[in-house]
């Protein structure tokens, strides 16, 4: 048997099922703590990009900088619509923009017309002259005047 004295014992059970609590909070305190990181490094794996991810690349020339190519690709546009040539090199012909918005190139609208330059003594002014696709637009006007105007 053992030569423990009853004393001893009962001792020893207080001083273990006193630690035996305090062990048992601060294992349960430490697996809650593991428990949220894990949740949060598991949330952060989910929405963070990973190290050797590349950066998203516009289908298009411009594409994703707001510039007039996103309102094609927005109304299903295709490259071959506007472009003859693969891959496309040059800019589409005038007549090729007014297949499709013949309605913009009226001699009505807004003073003075960009669209009729002059009254018609330039010539007829290109479309991509103001209008770029796939980079900013601008007012040719501009250059030799100064007009409040916005190139979409």
């Amino acid at each position: 048997m053992c030569s423990h004295t009853k004393r001893e014992r009962t001792a020893r059970q207080a001083l273990w099922h006193a630690c035996g609590r305090a062990a048992f909070s601060s294992i349960l305190a430490i697996l809650v703590i593991f428990g949220i990181a894990t949740m949060a490094n598991t949330v952060l794996a989910q929405t963070a990009p990973s190290a050797d991810a590349q950066p998203a690349q516009p289908a298009v020339p411009g594409g994703g900088h707001g510039f007039l190519i996103d309102k094609h690709v927005a109304h299903h546009v295709k490259c071959a619509a506007c472009h003859a040539e693969k891959p496309p090199a040059e800019a589409p012909a005038t007549a090729t923009c007014v297949s499709c918005h013949q309605d913009v190139v009226s001699t009505k609208g807004p003073q003075p017309n960009p669209h009729y330059a002059h009254h018609g003594r330039l010539g007829d002014v290109p479309c991509e002259s103001c209008h770029h696709v796939h980079k900013e637009s601008v007012v040719a006007c501009n250059t030799c005047h100064n007009f409040d105007m916005k190139t979409p």
